[in-house]
């Protein structure tokens, strides 16, 4: 749309506008919106102060959501391709939407105004943009506005311009100084510090040559999970030895350091998160009791998952961030070539948009539709904690997890603060989780391997007595082995001899069918042993030796953490 009332400018550099003219750029004004002083309010095309002129663009499509290519020319250079592409996004209460796009290295800019009488179905605002040109250096985003005032615990502020949900990738980008004029408010603060995270097109263009390697096949019954952090395994001195310099803390670092992998006897890998995340901002909580999670309170360093489709570009060898997809990629290849799975941790619980974001700054969910994908809601308020009930959440997370199969070919996953799963909407915990039925019927992700890890079994189903609703597909992190082995061998507790040798044997009272509770079919189904995790911590916890307490007393920790290890190893043996 071009509005009237306002200047427009020519520019010689205009391959990725999505204008037929390809003759117009926003680059001094609001491209396609009015701010009006005297209400101090965003005006859409639709509010009667001016007109708009639609210019090539067409009403786009709901589905899919995301960005989708719709058709590519042919060209005799890659970048000479003319694309069109169409934009998605899901935002109930979003009154206005723009759609802002521009060059990775902050070039160029425009910005337009999608019309809610042409540009909106249902839930979903999408627009079709013809004539696009070098879609690889393409980066896009969303700038909603809505009813409620920020500064009222709003969901909504128009100064910032939110991460796609569904952009496969995500990269830094300076915004240029048009990105701000077009804005009709200011940040809160006055001004947005460093980068602002965009979707990134490049998946389009770059593509990878897995060498026909294939993933490798374990059965549960011979499967060894060894964890591992890239930051924290890619460091420090047992990593100097093998990590290159510049292979340090990055995915390429894990390579190197293969031959430390297979000395485990491991099967399979599980990485700690590497979706694209943001530290958590210091003080915030990262969840509320009220709101039926397990979360506690807030570390600073603790990161927290922004998108679900994007890996984390901090991890990428070179410093393009640009890479990071083709060598996670690189990693997950090295990895099967050697006979061993890669699982990934997904944490579906808490993301970084607590209180707003980083600093309050709205990134992503929390500035798109916070009632919709926050549990409590967005605002300055913002727990950050997903809500899994609603069924654009459900929608997305599934959708999020084929793509990592599908695209990077990961084996598998492990949920972390799984208990989240398993609420409705309002946080009322349910029996039967529509999306973890969903996951368990789904062709694609049950043949790889789910594993569910609850933070705080009493707030699964039945308060945890017959763990994870499973349907017979999921596996579940065996928390009830940890906890009895260390009252056993580290807190030397009375009465657990009888316990310990359930859990050794496979923990029949978790695994077993037990169709005489009443209990439904997710809960009552028995599961083979192999099911169960025998694990002494959740996911990607403390070392073994501070877990048998090293602060207080080293030598006898080292004695427990051998025995801890012995009792893992002989319940892996033992379990029938």
């Amino acid at each position: 749309m071009l509005s009237g009332g306002w200047p427009w400018n020519s520019c010689d550099d205009l391959s990725h506008a999505s204008l037929h003219l390809q003759v117009l750029h926003a680059c001094n004004s609001a491209f396609a919106t009015v701010h009006t002083a005297e209400t101090n309010q965003f005006e859409g095309t639709r509010a009667g102060c001016h007109f708009a002129l639609p210019i090539g663009l067409g009403p786009g499509k709901p589905h899919p959501l995301g960005p989708t290519l719709m058709s590519a020319s042919k060209a005799s250079r890659p970048q000479d391709v003319v694309c069109t592409m169409n934009f998605a996004v899901f935002s109930r209460h979003a009154t206005n939407m723009n759609l802002c796009l521009m060059r990775a290295d902050g070039t160029g800019y425009l910005e337009v105004a999608l019309d809610p009488a042409t540009n909106r179905t249902g839930d979903v605002w999408h627009v079709q943009l013809p004539g696009l040109k070098d879609v690889g250096s393409l980066c896009y985003g969303w700038r909603p506005n809505g009813a409620g005032n920020w500064a009222e615990g709003g969901c909504f502020h128009p100064a910032y311009i939110m991460l796609d949900p569904y952009c496969p990738r995500a990269l830094p980008v300076e915004l240029p100084q048009a990105a701000y004029d077009a804005a009709p408010l200011l940040p809160p603060e006055g001004s947005v510090e460093g980068p602002c995270l965009l979707g990134s097109l490049a998946h389009l263009v770059d593509l990878f040559d897995w060498e026909g390697v294939e993933r490798p096949t374990r059965t549960l019954e011979e499967t060894v999970i060894v964890e591992l952090d890239v930051a924290a395994f890619t460091t420090g001195s047992d990593a100097d030895a093998s990590v290159r310099s510049e292979h340090r803390n990055t995915y390429l670092g894990v390579i190197d350091r293969l031959a430390d992998i297979k000395a485990t006897g491991a099967t399979a890998v599980l990485l700690g998160n590497v979706f694209l995340s943001s530290n958590k901002p210091a003080g915030a909580a990262d969840g509320a009791s009220s709101n039926g999670t397990s979360a506690g309170a807030g570390n600073p360093q603790v990161r927290r998952p922004l998108s679900f489709f994007a890996p984390d570009t901090r991890f990428a060898a070179g410093g393009n961030p640009g890479d990071a997809a083709n060598q996670l990629k690189e990693l997950v290849k090295a990895v099967h070539k050697e006979g061993i799975e890669v699982l990934l941790e997904a944490e579906f619980c808490l993301t970084s948009e607590a209180g707003g974001g980083i600093g309050g700054r709205l990134q992503s969910y929390a500035g798109l539709d916070g009632d919709m994908y926050l549990r409590g809601g967005g605002g300055p308020e913002a727990t950050g904690v997903l809500n899994t009930g609603q069924p654009v959440v459900r929608q997305l997370l599934l959708d999020a997890l084929r793509w990592w199969v599908t695209e990077y070919q990961v084996d598998g996953f492990c949920f972390v603060n799984a208990e989240n799963l398993t609420q409705d909407p309002h946080g009322g915990v349910l029996d039967s989780p529509p999306i973890v039925e969903e996951l368990a019927s789904d062709p694609l992700l049950a043949s790889c391997k789910l594993i569910a890890a609850s933070a705080n079994d009493s707030l699964l189903p039945r308060s945890g007595v017959r763990g994870f609703p499973h349907y017979g597909v999921l596996l579940e992190w065996n928390n009830h082995f940890g906890a009895d082995m260390l009252g056993l061998l580290r807190d030397n507790a009375g009465g657990l001899l009888s316990t310990f040798a359930t859990r050794m044997t496979g923990s029949q009272d978790l695994f077993a069918a037990r169709w005489d509770g009443g209990l439904p079919g997710g809960l009552a189904a028995g599961r083979r042993p192999a099911f169960g995790v025998n694990a002494l911590e959740p996911p990607l916890s403390g070392s073994l030796l501070q877990l048998a307490g090293a602060a207080e007393d080293l030598d006898r920790a080292e004695i427990v953490a051998r025995s801890l290890l012995m009792a893992v190893l002989v319940a892996q043996v033992c379990t029938p």
